[in-house]
């Protein structure tokens, strides 16, 4: 009865028990499976509710005759067996089929509501573990103190998983150590026979009982009546495990042992390193360090150039004598979007190759989730400044999106080298300067980059400071200058003659110098063929169908199911839960869009929206028309999707830009405000 016995839940039926008591005069009540009462809104006379119950089916209604009064029993159930019953005291006979209606409205109702909830406490336990897993890769920069480093993830660990206790056995040549969320180990956890069992048997290990933890550890301590393990890949001669004891409120799922599986990947690198990094100090000193410096620098670097139709890409690192925190990325966010990211971590060595893969990572994440350029860097600062600052550095960063089929450009850069654009037309450098300050300075904003127009011919140059701080023997440094005078003379070279041309010039100034920095540089020019690289936009009508409709929210419902309707009719529509996404997707910026006209066009006064569903070979596309105010859909800023900043409004258009193809919006002095939206079909 448990899931009857809240206040919220009691309402529900102190509901019908009145509408009940207003419509027959029968008292109605709310009875656990033994008898007592529950609920009595209706102010029923005391009776033997326990004898009454032992006389109705547990599965159907019942109606009794009890002392001077009829009684109706309709049980509750879950799962076949019974919760409580409803009984209406007086009731008649012909009053059956409407109790058992009440009865099974209520269950339903509860076991909906309980089933949101369940959902609810998923969600919730879910953002607990991807928190907890970012803020174990957070400690992958903290390399001082291992021992304390462990112990801090095993306190997160811990908190979410909801457990007693948490281990790591750690062994190494000439130690076994054993960490725990207390200050020290109890001596029965620091087991090689642990440590063993568990590496051996490849898998995330559990233990349901005290017994399957005896059978599976024979000198287990009393204390362990549950266990969740599992070993961790950690460097070659070294052997770890992680564990989990006595979970607090239930059994280990199968949840937490996903949980666990992920967590072992980052704490075993988090141990990796570490040990990496004391053998290099023990071994081979500051050569060893900047070797495997170079070898994590470039594990982050692309393996390959991104393939985009209308673009041709190159790069390369030079790297230095000590080796730096140079990185860049291509994202493939759409057919026709990539952005771009580079950037230059302060400081050297292996400190600097953990922060540059921490940041990459960061800003990779907020670039797959098609965030804006300032967006992007924004999210990175907000989460990476307080390690910067305990780390005593800083990144600048620049961030590019281009759009291929619309031809633009937009930006936004971190106190980074300023990126060249050469123009073909003019044969002129623009100089995109940054936006912000670097990464790692708290309190500041980037600014909103407009998109900046970029056409056939025309070449994007991205570097880092190795570039242009290029030294020659005589301490004089390469220059902007040197730079900018070779794109403007050269950029009409294909990006991989441009690019060699420019190193050489490099190689030839230096001379015999060594480069003390990185030296990255990446190129992009668009080619003449962008705007027909995308075979997908080229469309042909299928069919138009016309529509309008009061500016009302109740009229929601009809425009949905009229165009929904039409674009079930799409020749080449996929079948099955695909078609359903697609049409799900195109109800949704039907929402979105009319809800803006109504509640912002017209202000919620009268008006009406017209329209047309246009069936295309590949797609749908959408046109709204309306008499109400004019907008500027420019003026809506992207909405903040930091959990701790959330405020209402501002998402409406934001994801219809994301879920729909092509979003464009005028004004016109004759046929008023024109939304224009395409949704593509998904490629087979």
């Amino acid at each position: 009865m448990e899931n009857l016995h809240s206040s919220q839940k009691l309402g529900l039926f102190k509901s019908f028990a009145e509408r009940w008591y207003e419509t027959l005069g029968s008292p109605l009540l709310l009875l656990f499976p033994e008898g007592k009462i529950l609920a009595n809104p209706n102010g029923a006379p005391s009776a033997n509710w326990r004898s009454i119950l032992k006389q109705a089916s547990a599965k159907e209604i019942t109606f009794l005759n009890y002392s001077n009064h009829t009684v109706l029993v309709a049980p509750l159930t879950q799962n076949n067996q019974p919760q409580g019953y409803l009984l209406a005291l007086d009731a008649s006979e012909k009053d059956a089929p409407l109790l058992s209606w009440g009865a099974e409205v209520i269950m339903t109702h509860l076991a909906e509501e309980e089933a949101l909830q369940d959902m609810t406490d998923e969600l919730i336990a879910a953002w607990n573990q991807l928190e907890l897993v970012y803020r174990v890769t957070q400690n992958l920069t903290l390399t001082t103190d291992l021992i304390a480093v462990l112990q801090s993830i095993l306190q997160e660990i811990k908190k979410v998983v909801h457990t007693a206790d948490a281990f790591i056995l750690l062994r190494r040549p000439n130690s076994l150590d054993c960490v725990t969320c207390a200050q020290g180990c109890d001596d029965s956890l620091r087991s090689e026979t642990l440590l063993a069992n568990i590496i051996e048997a490849e898998r995330v290990v559990l233990c349901e009982d005290q017994p399957a933890c005896q059978k599976f550890w024979p000198d287990a301590p009393a204390f362990i009546k549950n266990m969740l393990a599992a070993d961790l890949p950690v460097e070659e001669g070294s052997q770890a495990a992680l564990g989990l004891i006595n979970k607090l409120d239930k059994n280990f799922t199968a949840g937490d042992s996903k949980l666990l599986t992920a967590l072992a990947q980052q704490v075993g690198i988090i141990i990796k390193n570490v040990l990496i990094h004391q053998n290099v100090i023990i071994e081979e000193r500051l050569s060893r360090e900047l070797e495997i410096a170079a070898e994590i620098q470039k594990s982050l670097l692309p393996t390959k150039l991104p393939q985009v139709g209308g673009l041709s890409v190159a790069v390369s690192t030079t790297p230095a004598s000590e080796v730096g925190g140079d990185f860049y990325d291509f994202i493939m966010v759409d057919d026709s979007h990539l952005t771009l990211v580079m950037g230059d971590v302060a400081g050297k060595g292996i400190p600097a190759a953990m922060l540059t893969s921490v940041t990459r990572t960061m800003l990779r994440v907020e670039a797959m989730r098609g965030e804006s350029p300032a967006s992007i860097i924004q999210q990175a600062n907000n989460v990476l400044h307080q390690d910067l600052s305990r780390a005593d550095s800083f990144v600048t960063v620049i961030v590019a999106t281009i759009d291929t089929y619309e031809g633009t450009l937009s930006y936004a850069s971190a106190g980074h080298m300023p990126a060249l654009l050469w123009r073909a037309e003019n044969r002129v450098v623009e100089q995109l300067k940054a936006t912000s300050p670097p990464i790692g300075i708290y309190g500041y904003q980037t600014e909103l980059a407009v998109p900046v127009p970029i056409n056939s011919g025309d070449t994007l140059v991205l570097y880092t400071d190795g570039i242009t701080e290029a030294q020659a023997p005589n301490g004089e440094f390469f220059g902007l200058n040197r730079l900018l005078y070779i794109i403007e003379s050269r950029a009409s070279d294909p990006p991989e003659v441009l690019q060699q041309y420019i190193l050489s010039e490099i190689a030839s100034f230096r001379r015999d110098s060594q480069s003390r920095d990185d030296a990255t540089l990446l190129i992009i020019k668009m080619l003449p063929q962008t705007r027909a690289s995308i075979p997908k936009h080229i469309s042909t009508v299928v069919n138009t169908t016309n529509f309008s409709y009061p500016a009302d929210i109740q009229y929601l419902t009809n425009i949905s199911e009229e165009i929904t309707y039409t674009c079930r009719e799409l020749p080449n529509l996929p079948t099955g839960p695909n078609a359903d996404d697609f049409i799900y997707l195109i109800e949704l910026a039907i929402s979105e869009i009319c809800t803006n006209i109504i509640k912002h066009s017209y202000a919620e006064t009268d008006g009406s929206i017209t329209g047309s569903v246009t069936l295309l070979n590949n797609g749908v596309q959408l046109d709204f028309y309306d008499q109400g105010a004019s907008f500027d859909p420019n003026t809506v800023p992207q909405p903040n999707t930091d959990p701790h900043q959330l405020v209402e409004g501002g998402y409406g258009l934001h994801i219809v830009r994301q879920i729909m193809d092509i979003v464009s919006y005028d004004n016109h002095p004759d046929y008023g405000n024109h939304w224009h939206l395409i949704k593509f079909l998904p490629s087979t």
